[in-house]
């Protein structure tokens, strides 16, 4: 019974995609781990404007469509709640041709999927027509669904109060099969989580923290938007999928665009992130533009930086830190053509030693390096590096640096 419930729901599915505009979806190319601009698109949200998903960001290079159900778009018929309908959409043959332009354009559209308490149990999904479907058949549902609107992959939101048992964290692996880097369509097929740890709790620590469920995702992106301390909410996640995959989640209602230009700005001291996502973007264009903006900027000087490791010359150098101005932290790179007893230290205005970054033996090489300055006061700081090497004279040079809070 339940493998003809799989072939009606195609049936289905296959149906409605043939009333809808002949537009054919590109070649996919999965992007690189790093500065992916993730906007999501909410049908439902509030605000001075509805752009179409055509209009409302210029910028982005991944779209989630969020708010109704993946199974909604595949099959209006049975599963319609009504979500998915706004001022700009009221068909949904109107939804699938604005993804086919945007797929045309290069951008990747993935449609969000909420988890639910039921998917701790044996049988995590109920159809329509009251059938359970266990595991392996509700991924295979998933996978159906998708490729029958020709989608990029899923966004799973990771907070809805099921417990992170056993269950759960078989059927995210058995998702793991058909979306994502070890998936048998990987070089196509997207599979990112949106986490919270938050007031509802588990799973989302559980589940984000869980190396093994973290191999199946392309990428990790944190929504505790009200929650300013945006370098913990990185941390918590960086070593469970490393930091190249984990991005910071900004909203309008929350976070303000110099604080959002801020964290699209920073970077760990280690790997880049993979980027920036922008919740409830369909409404303020300006400001999600405008944070997508911003990373791009600091990612081409970070390209810059990488051309000047390539190209090292005999001589002690320390750069100009970036970005400058700065809040409330900057890179600060430097290059050491012998090994030698090496310190950064930072300095107030009055010349007060504040940091010690570095006080090590270095041996030959460009590196980077991060000063932190949320525990200090807006103003000009000095950076001073020592170089005592092995042979020949000691080398001092200092660069003045702006924090602006």
């Amino acid at each position: 019974m339940k493998r003809i419930y799989f072939i009606k729901i195609v049936t289905i599915v296959f149906l409605f995609n043939c009333v809808t505009p002949a537009i054919q979806k590109s070649e996919s190319n999965i992007p690189a781990s790093t500065n992916n601009k993730v906007a999501y698109y909410v049908f439902d949200s509030g605000g001075p404007d509805h752009y179409s998903l055509t209009s409302f960001t210029d910028e982005a290079n991944i779209v989630v469509i969020f708010e109704g159900t993946l199974w909604e778009l595949a099959d209006s018929v049975n599963y319609s709640t009504g979500w998915m309908h706004n001022v700009n959409y009221h068909y949904y043959s109107e939804i699938i041709r604005d993804i086919r332009i945007l797929q045309n354009r290069g951008v990747k559209v993935l449609m969000n999927v909420d988890d639910r308490p039921s998917w701790d149990t044996p049988t995590p999904f109920t159809t329509y027509d009251s059938i359970g479907l266990n595991y392996q058949q509700f991924a295979e549902f998933i996978k159906a669904c998708v490729d029958s609107v020709q989608l990029d992959g899923i966004s799973l939101d990771i907070e809805h109060r099921a417990a992170g048992n056993d269950n759960y964290k078989a059927l995210l692996k058995e998702i793991g099969k058909y979306f994502g880097p070890l998936s048998a369509d990987r070089a196509s097929q997207m599979y990112i989580a949106a986490m919270f740890k938050g007031y509802w709790g588990e799973p989302g620590f559980d589940i984000g923290r869980n190396k093994e469920i973290m191999a199946h995702l392309n990428f990790l992106m944190d929504m505790a938007y009200f929650n300013p301390d945006y370098n913990t909410r990185f941390n918590q996640w960086a070593d469970s999928i490393s930091s190249s995959k984990v991005m910071i989640g900004v909203l309008n209602d929350y976070n303000d665009l110099d604080f959002t230009t801020e964290i699209a700005q920073w970077q760990p001291p280690s790997d880049p992130k993979a980027g920036i996502m922008v919740y409830a973007a369909n409404n303020l264009k300006s400001y999600t533009d405008s944070v997508f903006r911003s990373l791009e900027v600091y990612v081409t000087d970070i390209n810059e930086l990488a051309e000047k490791e390539n190209l090292l010359s005999n001589e002690f150098t320390i750069y100009q830190n970036f970005p400058n101005p700065f809040n409330p932290s900057t890179i600060i790179s430097y290059q050491i053509p012998q090994s030698g007893l090496v310190s950064i230290k930072i300095y107030d205005i009055l010349g007060n030693e504040i940091k010690t970054l570095i006080d090590d033996i270095v041996n030959p090489g460009y590196y980077t390096t991060t000063f932190d300055g949320s525990k200090y006061a807006s103003g000009i700081y000095f950076a001073r590096l020592t170089v005592q090497p092995e042979e020949g004279k000691s080398y001092n040079k200092i660069i003045k640096m702006l924090m602006t809070k």
